[in-house]
């Protein structure tokens, strides 16, 4: 029990460490600069990436495609028709469409801004991977805590009728790994936009509270969602915004919704009767 409590006080001790750290920098960097235009255009492409992703980036955005092909020629805007709506895998093509809006405003767009225009290293941004295996624990802890209750709620019709988004997925294995890819890419992009652009781009201002400051339009992309799954974002942004914060990745985060969100498909499919495999 002493050496646990010993490894217990030594981690506290680490994230505390952290935190300092992060608070001195922001304290030095608020006394040194009276406008900051770094964080002022974090923030203002934040907005744009999230208003772009709300506008165009469901998987029934695609739609505005077929006017802007169509002005050219009756077959583009044909072959759009069916790659999206009468194509064998309509659905997941749809599905891919929002995930390339989400890679698009959530990944790419900040990406090029932290390159080209702020000039700074997108390993400062969450995208390191030093030190990814030496917290692998935290992981696997967050992992192991959460599985019990997708075992719970994937036992109700309303899950399974859900999850996974993509229904062909139970098809076949080939459907299954299609599905699942694209939806990880999907995580990846979130976790860099809520946890990377926007934890590390804010922090050297607001210090330990851009945590929090990214948990709000985390939160607000729920919206629509049920309750508890709204709420409990909130909870989820705080801890993966300190994961980020204490580990300077975005990795083990991204490397929870993933594992998350594909046991969620495969509990569904498991408790139908329609797994693939």
């Amino acid at each position: 029990m002493s050496k646990f409590r010993e490894l217990l006080e030594g981690w506290r001790g680490d994230f505390a460490a952290a935190f300092d750290e992060v608070e001195s920098q922001a304290d030095t960097e608020r006394k040194r600069r009276r406008i900051d235009w770094g964080v002022l255009g974090v923030i203002v492409l934040a907005c744009v990436s999230l208003s772009i992703q709300e506008y165009y980036g469901g998987s029934t955005d695609y739609k505005w495609l077929e006017s802007v092909f169509g002005w050219f020629s009756d077959e583009p805007k044909k072959l759009i028709k069916s790659w999206f709506r009468s194509g064998e895998r309509a659905r997941l093509h749809r599905l891919y469409y929002w995930v390339g809006a989400t890679t698009l405003c959530y990944l790419i767009i900040p990406a090029l801004y932290t390159k080209l225009a702020m000039r700074e290293r997108l390993r400062d941004y969450g995208f390191s991977l030093k030190g990814t295996l030496k917290h692998s624990w935290i992981y696997v802890g967050m992992y192991l805590l959460v599985l019990p209750a997708l075992f719970v709620v994937g036992s109700t019709e309303g899950f399974q009728r859900t999850y996974p988004f993509y229904k062909g997925a139970s098809k076949s294995v080939a459907d299954f790994v299609m599905w699942e890819l694209a939806y990880a890419l999907q995580f990846i992009s979130l976790e860099f936009f809520f946890r990377g652009f926007l934890i590390h781009g804010l922090k050297r201002r607001f210090g330990v509270y851009c945590i929090f400051v990214s948990v709000m339009p985390y939160c607000m992309i729920h919206f629509g969602k049920p309750l508890p799954e709204t709420l409990g974002a909130v909870a989820a942004g705080i801890a993966l915004g300190l994961l980020s914060l204490f580990t300077r990745s975005i990795w083990l985060g991204a490397a929870i919704h993933v594992s998350v969100a594909v046991s969620m498909d495969v509990i569904a499919m498991w408790f139908s009767g329609k797994l693939p495999f």
